[in-house]
C-alpha cells in the first residue's frame, strides 16, 4: 500500500504538468520532503506529523509498512491505510483524467 500511495502521489505531481510549465521544481521539492521518511514519523512535532501524513503521505508510505514488518501495526492503522490508499488511487485517477481532458497537445 505504501508503494501505491507513493505512485499515486508522483502521478499527481507529474500530471500537474498539464497545467504548470515547470514541474521539475515541484518534483525536487517532493524528493527533499521524501527524505524525511528516513526516520519514524513519531520523532517529528505534531504539526509536521500532520503535514507528512495528510498533505504529503510520507508517513503512510514509509512508516506504516515499517510498522507492519516489525509487527507493531494495529488493525485500526491497517484499515486506515487501506482507506487512504483507495482515496489516493481515486484522487490520482481524477487528476489524471482531468489533465487528459484539458490536454491540447505538445505543439499547441
Amino acid at each position: 500500500m505504501g508503494a501505491v500511495i507513493l505512485y499515486c502521489f508522483w502521478l499527481m505531481v507529474s500530471a500537474s504538468a498539464f497545467w504548470l510549465i515547470r514541474v521539475g521544481e515541484i518534483a525536487e521539492l517532493f524528493e527533499g520532503i521524501y527524505a524525511a521518511g528516513r526516520w519514524p514519523i513519531s520523532i517529528y512535532p505534531r504539526w509536521l506529523r500532520f503535514g507528512l501524513t495528510i498533505i504529503i503521505p510520507i508517513a503512510f508510505a514509509v512508516t506504516i509498512p515499517a510498522e507492519a514488518l516489525t509487527n507493531r501495526l494495529d488493525a485500526f492503522s491497517l484499515l486506515g491505510t487501506c482507506a487512504f490508499t483507495i482515496l489516493f488511487v481515486m484522487l490520482a485517477r481524477l487528476v489524471w483524467l482531468l489533465g487528459i481532458r484539458n490536454y491540447s497537445g505538445a505543439s499547441a
